[in-house]
């Protein structure tokens, strides 16, 4: 089995998301692609993020129809900080024993690797995937990197929640239809959060 484990805040997920890993799994030739929503990013904090419960109910309508890939909600689901050597740690006692994985890691967070929990145990249990963001190649050498040859996806979540807090709709390629709905009626991103509310 090949498996590659996508974090992230996924705040919200959208549609480069969803690109980037078909992109990979493609690549790299993997069985299954877990996103993971990040429950306490200890890097970037908490503010302007979304309820988990509705990061990851966005994350399930994005990839309804997308075959081989799945919603892990291990980092919701446990206190404290969200530390990325506990999750994979976690995950990889379910894993048999010669499952091959890949963290999917966009480029732009490579220099914040070093200051990862636990970066030398991870090194240990996969490798990382880096997926383009960034407008110019990096010239690194590391053999716990595989550098994904695929096109860059010029979207961000931070310009969908501004784009959403100004009172306008993004475009309709960059969010799933079912995502969008999701939005809407829950009224998330807006310059009113407090009206933000968990439906069942």
């Amino acid at each position: 089995m090949r498996i590659g484990l996508y974090g992230g805040c996924f705040n919200p997920v959208h549609e480069g998301h969803i690109a980037v890993a078909r992109g990979a799994q493609k690549a790299l030739q993997l069985d299954q692609v877990i996103f993971i929503p990040s429950g306490h990013p200890p890097l970037k904090g908490n503010y302007g993020l979304a309820d988990g419960f509705h990061r990851a109910a966005m994350l399930e309508r994005a990839i309804s129809n997308q075959p081989g890939m799945s919603v892990s909600n291990i980092e919701l689901d446990r206190d404290g900080p969200s530390f990325t050597v506990d999750t994979v740690r976690t995950l990889r006692k379910t894993f048999q024993a010669d499952t091959e994985v890949f963290f999917l890691l966009g480029d732009d967070c490579i220099k914040r690797l070093p200051h990862w929990k636990g970066i030398e145990e991870l090194h240990q249990l996969l490798r990382f995937a880096i997926l383009p963001r960034l407008e110019i190649m990096l010239d690194i050498h590391d053999k716990n990197m595989i550098f994904i040859n695929i096109p860059r996806v010029a979207v961000s979540s931070t310009q969908i929640r501004e784009t959403l807090a100004s009172g306008k709709r993004p475009p309709a390629a960059l969010l799933h239809p079912d995502v969008a709905e999701y939005i809407d009626r829950h009224h998330l991103f807006t310059k009113h959060p407090e009206r933000a509310r968990v439906q069942n």
